[in-house]
């Protein structure tokens, strides 16, 4: 599946000492401007505290993933993340979270899975490369190129590459979080 298609640069390429006996990965540090195309998508939306978010994020991936296994389809990409609010800086915080797959055009929602799209157009889209103890890093890119002088449309959202809902969610079958790939999309004016 094509997420993308080119209308401008701005990424640059560094390589990076991860912590893992040395080893060395290419991580994207800058912001690469795609033009997307709509993206058909089954998702589960849900307030939840912030505390349960793991669960709440690991409960709706496996809530698609049978979605999509009774109905015989398969994912068209990676899950996304899409937070339409947070606020972390209260002690009982919560955050209006959408936790969405990809799929073709004739799966349909039923339930809590609900089908919608993630919008076509033009974005904004870094890459962090690791665990997601330091995913505020590429946020910050974000918010830094946003600030130069580009308006969001809407919130972005972080697609997790390195989780295929084509069978069931097994976070032990997932790779180390140091080698975790996490795209973040944020839909511009």
């Amino acid at each position: 599946m094509s997420r993308g298609l080119p209308v401008g640069a701005g990424a640059a390429r560094i390589g990076v000492t991860t912590g893992v006996q040395g080893k060395v990965t290419i991580m994207t540090v800058g912001i690469e401007v795609l033009h997307r195309r709509p993206q058909p998508v089954v998702s589960v939306r849900q307030t939840v505290p912030i505390a349960e978010l793991t669960r709440a994020q690991g409960e709706s991936l496996h809530a698609l993933w049978r979605h999509l296994s009774e109905r015989g389809a398969v994912p068209a990409g990676p899950p996304f993340v899409r937070y339409h609010t947070f606020d972390d800086f209260k002690a009982d915080a919560r955050t209006d979270v959408e936790v969405g797959v990809p799929v073709q055009a004739e799966v349909t929602g039923a339930g809590r899975v609900v089908r919608g799209e993630l919008p076509g157009g033009t974005a904004g889209v870094t890459v962090h490369l690791g665990a997601h103890d330091r995913l505020q890093d590429a946020y910050a890119r974000i918010d830094a190129w946003l600030a130069d002088g580009h308006k969001a449309d809407g919130p972005a959202w972080e697609v997790y590459e390195w989780i295929d809902l084509a069978g069931e969610p097994d976070p032990s079958s997932w790779p180390d979080p140091a080698d975790w790939r996490t795209e973040i999309v944020q839909p511009i004016l």
